[in-house]
């Protein structure tokens, strides 16, 4: 059984188009609807949920002449994206300012590293909780519309299952594993026993996180 481009139109709850500013008022919004944007051949929709917060993936569903669905993709919505970088910059930046505050070499690489650090560590985590919902998402909304996995043939779904056994996500593992230890050690010991709450809090958090959601990535079931 086809999937038809009328049975992804009937997911549409609000009519929106797939733009930086739609995609920044959904995430102030917080209402939980599906929105959507239709095209002649083309449907993209999106829902935020509590799950994801702002890091919701947009889904493009492709059809032909006949209407009859032939591919569908996914990508993080444009807002998450310019926010995986302003984040992390206008939040640690008392890093980059203790950096060249009383400036010794070992203060200057400590403060840069953990800057570095905490950017990439806030863009993985985004990356991950997009990625371990949007199968799941995906799934829930075929199942709206009466159909189930198994109903889709494989060579319309743009994506294949990330392997977290895989030599880029060992060796990554491998650098960020110690230096998540490193960063808790560094706001124990280091940073709150000198007062820096507004700095040390945030990391711990961040890195507690991180470290959260990647032993949930590879621990958890197949399905």
């Amino acid at each position: 059984m086809e999937v038809k481009k009328s049975d992804i139109q009937k997911l549409v709850k609000v009519k929106k188009v797939d733009s930086f500013w739609n995609h920044l008022v959904c995430s102030f919004k917080k209402d939980y609807k599906i929105y959507g944007e239709v095209q002649k051949n083309k449907i993209k929709i999106w829902e935020m949920s509590s799950f994801t917060g702002i890091f919701y993936p947009v889904y493009t569903f492709e059809f032909n002449s006949e209407n009859d669905l032939v591919k569908t993709k996914d990508q993080l919505n444009s807002f998450a994206r310019f926010f995986q970088f302003l984040f992390p910059l206008s939040f640690f930046f008392p890093l980059l300012s203790n950096a060249f505050t009383d400036f010794t070499i070992k203060r200057f690489l400590a403060n840069i590293a953990a800057f570095l650090f905490l950017t990439f560590a806030c863009h993985l985590l985004s990356r991950k909780i997009y990625r371990f919902e949007k199968k799941e998402q995906l799934n829930s909304f075929y199942k709206k519309i009466g159909f189930t996995v198994e109903e889709k043939t494989c060579d319309k779904i743009d994506g294949k299952s990330e392997n977290e056994w895989s030599s880029s996500k060992i060796l990554t593992r491998l650098f960020t594993y110690p230096f998540c230890l490193a960063l808790i050690l560094f706001g124990i010991f280091g940073m709150i026993p000198d007062g820096n709450f507004f700095i040390a809090i945030p990391m711990l958090a961040i890195v507690g996180v991180y470290l959260y959601s990647d032993l949930t990535m590879i621990f958890r079931p197949n399905k």
